[in-house]
């Protein structure tokens, strides 16, 4: 069986907005590839694993993606990126794909959960540009963040991501971009080895493009100028995470 499909969640908790720009720039990018919304019932269903090249969660609300899919379900997504699949996970599907999440300490927003895929041997905590900025459902705590990855520094989306602890002191990740406007040289997106498969984690928002925002939802004006100007480089990062995410993908190349 020909493995072509790119799954992408969208159950209860998945944020529409950052679900659309997804499915957008994965057919942009990828026309010749099979793109699949899909809920929490398809990671019970039989042999899904086999028609599947990615699994791809948005952001949104990490509690809801544990809610729905702790046990088996989460079980069967570590088998699969165990046996060579492939995982990405944008803000807070960044979060659940780490061992740990600590977001908003101290607030009345505060998370501090262990979670089951544990990709990232590691905590993820955030939002990494300080606490009480953020809000579900709306774009107060919104900026762009400037990351640096191989090809240079470019400013992406960002609205309550994280950053992933100690990630230089293990040798099964790989830091592929850092937050380059914070000290420290946090890690803003990691490629993690788990068995014969990988997950990338992102605490930003590189599928964000210079069109994600409209007239029926207008984003801060620095934040539509800032993804305008940046296209290209945005661009750039966002193919090069496609591309690393399913390079050793069988008949992806």
């Amino acid at each position: 069986m020909e493995v072509s499909q790119i799954v992408i969640y969208v159950d209860e908790g998945v944020d529409s907005h950052s679900f659309c720009q997804i499915i957008k720039g994965v057919r942009e990018e990828l026309p010749f590839l099979s793109v699949r919304s899909v809920k929490r019932g398809f990671f019970l269903s039989k042999d899904w694993e086999s028609k599947t090249l990615a699994v791809i969660f948005p952001g949104g609300r990490d509690v809801p993606y544990h809610h729905a899919l702790q046990g088996e379900a989460n079980q069967r997504l570590k088998n699969y990126v165990q046996s060579g699949g492939h995982y990405l996970g944008i803000c807070a599907g960044g979060y659940y794909g780490a061992s740990s999440i600590l977001f908003e300490e101290g607030g009345p927003l505060e998370i501090k959960a262990q979670r089951e895929l544990s990709f990232y041997p590691g905590r993820a905590w955030g939002p990494v540009y300080g606490y009480g900025q953020f809000c579900y459902g709306s774009l107060s705590g919104a900026r762009m963040a400037s990351v640096s990855w191989a090809e240079g520094v470019t400013p992406v989306y960002f609205n309550g991501g994280c950053t992933f602890e100690h990630a230089n002191k293990d040798p099964s990740v790989e830091i592929l971009a850092t937050y380059e406007d914070l000290p420290g040289d946090l890690p803003a997106i990691v490629c993690c080895q788990y068995g014969q498969g990988q997950a990338i984690l992102s605490g930003v928002h590189p599928e964000y493009g210079h069109k994600a925002f409209d007239s029926e939802e207008q984003a801060p004006q620095a934040i539509c100028q800032a993804l305008q100007e940046h296209q290209r480089t945005r661009r750039a990062l966002w193919v090069y995470l496609l591309h690393r995410l399913l390079r050793k993908a069988p008949g992806y190349e």
